[in-house]
């Protein structure tokens, strides 16, 4: 089974990726820098409340993808398809 701490890197590796900056991540964790650091490191777990501040923020960033990627999928299907020679 994976360790705690290999487990809090990678989502926020993950959350990294979705928001695209560590800065807002670190901040919706409400943790220090020098926490942050550890936790990105895989050198220390994040407490209980700092966790579920993380996932929420994933759980969030993907709904607001998935909703960007249900609007672009709606505009392609409203244009017109375009036959060739019609």
């Amino acid at each position: 089974m994976e360790r705690l701490e290999n487990l809090a890197a990678r989502l926020i590796a993950m959350a990294v990726s979705l928001v695209g900056d560590a800065g807002p991540v670190r901040k919706a964790m409400a943790c220090s820098e020098y926490d942050f650091e550890a936790y990105c490191a895989g050198g220390k777990v994040p407490n209980q409340q700092e966790f579920e501040r993380l996932v929420e923020l994933i759980v969030r960033e993907q709904g607001n993808l998935i909703a960007a990627n249900r609007a672009l999928l709606a505009e392609i299907r409203e244009k017109p398809k375009h036959v060739p020679g019609g």
